[in-house]
């Protein structure tokens, strides 16, 4: 598969466990939803403003998977075998950009360590190991 469309569907599926871990928090705080429907002019459908939502998390992600596959592309023919991917390389810096994120996260909000954490795991394993593996098969 070209990097570019394994790229793709890294950040596509990305897009969705984003949703998936996201969605439930907004549900949580009971005011969260109210307050942002608000800021919306009147009469605008919340069904309207969650589809935009979905798909501009889809849209956004799938940007960020084309963007790594770029770069995937670009050192793909010196990169070399290790850690369970065609480039060891990539993938440590794939993972050390999640690590970073947690702890980003964690320092602005200390609570959201946990969601951050869920979220940088499926991040490193989209775009460090699955987007390398779909580009070579």
């Amino acid at each position: 598969m070209e990097p570019l469309l394994a790229g793709f569907v890294a950040g596509h599926s990305m897009g969705f466990f984003a949703l998936a871990v996201m969605a439930p928090s907004l549900l949580v705080v009971e005011g969260t939803v109210r307050d942002f429907h608000d800021r919306f002019p009147g009469g605008t459908p919340l069904t309207v403003i969650t589809v935009g939502i979905t798909l501009g998390l889809q849209m956004s992600w799938a940007v960020v998977g084309l963007a790594f596959a770029g770069v995937y592309w670009a050192i793909r023919s010196n990169a070399q075998d290790g850690l369970g991917s065609p480039a060891w390389g990539y993938t440590t810096v794939v993972v050390v950009l999640a690590a970073l994120g947690v702890g980003v996260a964690a320092t602005i909000q200390p609570n959201w360590w946990r969601r951050a954490s869920v979220l940088a795991l499926l991040f490193a394993g989209s775009f460090g190991w699955m987007l390398p593996h779909l580009a070579e098969a």
